[in-house]
């Protein structure tokens, strides 16, 4: 074994281990900001993960970082659900019901986490690339092309990011809609501003 071998298996193991442990500090973050909520401070996140803010900065660089990192999960998040929507067998309206059931659950399961992704939506430094994969994804599973799709689809996604944010921020009584009410309600009018395009 030569020490290139030796270094590169070192460096291999290192690298598999930074990973890892992005991994879990993701996880982490996730949790403390359930709890916190999307305002909690990188001390705070730091204290609640029980490891140093200087591992984070390690890590993401900064919060900005952290936060990119975590609209990366949640896009991840979304492209599954619009994998299986996207099977052969699947229709453009089935596509653009699991984006937005995605979105909603993404909600649902941590408003804060939501929202503290968001904000890297939200940037002006081109924290938009998230909502233009979002908006590429649900092109490619409803066949859409052409300049005139696109813009719908973007539109789309716009509006599904927009309205589950004043959703998840509005009132939660009794009358409020449930969850699949929501998703549904959204899918209907979105669906029906589609078949007016065709």
């Amino acid at each position: 074994m030569t020490d290139e071998t030796v270094r590169d298996g070192r460096s291999l193991r290192w690298e598999q281990h930074r990973r890892t442990r992005r991994r879990e500090l993701l996880r982490s973050a996730r949790i403390a900001i359930s709890v916190q909520g999307e305002t909690v401070s990188m001390d705070g996140l730091a204290e609640a993960t029980g490891t140093s803010k200087t591992v984070f900065y390690r890590y993401f660089h900064d919060r900005r970082g952290l936060q990119q990192a975590m609209g990366d999960w949640a896009m991840e998040v979304i492209r599954r659900s619009l994998d299986e929507a996207g099977r052969p067998d699947g229709t453009p309206q089935e596509a653009l019901e699991a984006m937005i059931a995605a979105f909603v659950a993404l909600g649902v399961r941590s408003p804060a986490v939501y929202r503290f992704c968001d904000s890297v939506v939200t940037a002006d430094d081109g924290g938009g690339a998230f909502l233009d994969d979002v908006v590429d994804l649900l092109c490619a599973r409803m066949g859409l092309s052409g300049a005139t799709e696109r813009m719908w689809a973007s539109g789309a996604v716009g509006f599904v990011r927009s309205c589950t944010l004043n959703w998840l921020g509005g009132d939660r009584s009794a009358d409020a809609d449930s969850t699949e009410q929501f998703t549904t309600r959204l899918a209907t009018w979105l669906w029906a501003s589609r078949k007016d395009e065709e």
